[in-house]
């Protein structure tokens, strides 16, 4: 009986050896989890501020080549407005004056 009371101490031993190493793994697998889950969000956070960036860039880009040409279609326009303002000056002050002075 007291071989089995023994026998039965010693797999008792053995088994709480065996839980703590379970739970000291399990503890190191949940830091090292957490570590990891970290260190992935931070490249995760690191490529996306990137993506912004470039996608900023690009963006920017595009509206000053946008702003360029309708800078172009402006002066375009100007100057021809100052053309027919030029070559129509003194007919339009005529008729106006005959408009407003002479009615």
């Amino acid at each position: 009986m007291e071989e089995l009371i023994r026998k039965i101490i010693k797999v008792d031993k053995e088994a709480r050896k065996k839980t703590e190493e379970s739970q000291r793994q399990l503890a190191a697998s949940k830091i090292k989890i957490a570590e990891r889950k970290k260190e992935l969000e931070e490249k995760y956070n690191a490529s996306v501020e990137e993506i912004i960036a470039l996608t900023t860039d690009e963006e920017k880009e595009k509206a000053a080549a946008l702003m360029s040409e309708i800078d172009g279609k402006f002066a375009a326009a100007d100057a021809e407005l100052e053309k027919v303002f030029a070559e129509n000056r003194e007919e339009w002050v005529e008729s106006l004056y005959h408009r407003v002075i002479e009615n």
